[in-house]
């Protein structure tokens, strides 16, 4: 406001028209600083509460479900399930390293369902201990599951592999992401993965990685 000359400015009543007062750079700068204190304040408050979701609960048995419908054959929504879920498990609180594992693991396999199947769901539940991923999709089914595991084998579709999917390397990474990993198929009905994702001992974890060349 000072560089352009103007070190006040005038404060109109709506109503009346009138007068009602005169506000000037500082008053601005302490009503912003105020207002980013406020946000900051309730942010923390937020992620605090969610960090601590299972500690202030008082039961036996703790978990939390959730539910994602996948869509078959709409690549340009490839990707909306892990990003979803990875806000969800870091407002939980969850360890970086764990949520980074299971949304590479949630991605693949939401492209899998994508491009094979004409529907799907991935059902994941949190306790304190663990993330458990089943992915299930209604499509043709994997012929062989043991050739499918093996790097580089992809029946992905030539307009699949024109966008640039379809390597064959989505089960491995699934596989290299996961604490466990099971997978059956049903050949005419469909496909069930189920994966675990240990959240003990994340520090560890992290440390390891860290220490791993790249």
């Amino acid at each position: 406001l000072e560089t352009r000359g103007y070190g006040r400015l005038p404060v109109i009543d709506r109503k009346t028209g009138k007068l009602a007062g005169i506000i000037t750079k500082s008053d601005i700068i302490e009503k912003l600083l105020h207002k980013t204190e406020l946000d900051f304040q309730e942010e923390e408050i937020r992620r605090y509460r969610a960090s601590h979701f299972f500690d202030d609960i008082i039961a036996d048995s703790t978990r939390l479900n959730f539910l994602y419908q996948i869509r078959g054959k709409t690549i340009a929504e490839g990707g909306v399930v892990a990003s979803s879920l990875k806000k969800t498990l870091k407002r939980l609180g969850i360890h970086p390293e764990v949520v980074r594992k299971t949304v590479i693991a949630m991605y693949e396999a939401e492209m899998n369902v994508i491009i094979y199947a004409k529907e799907g769901a991935a059902r994941v539940t949190v306790d304190p201990r663990s993330i458990y991923v089943e992915i299930e999709d209604h499509g043709p089914g994997i012929p062989d599951v043991e050739e499918a595991m093996k790097p580089g084998f992809s029946t992905a579709p030539e307009w699949v592999q024109e966008l640039g999917f379809g390597a064959g390397m989505g089960l491995q990474n699934i596989k290299m992401s996961s604490d466990e990993m099971t997978l059956s198929s049903v050949l005419g009905k469909g496909t069930l993965l189920k994966l675990t994702f240990v959240m003990e001992n994340t520090n560890e974890v992290e440390r390891n990685r860290r220490k791993t060349p790249a």
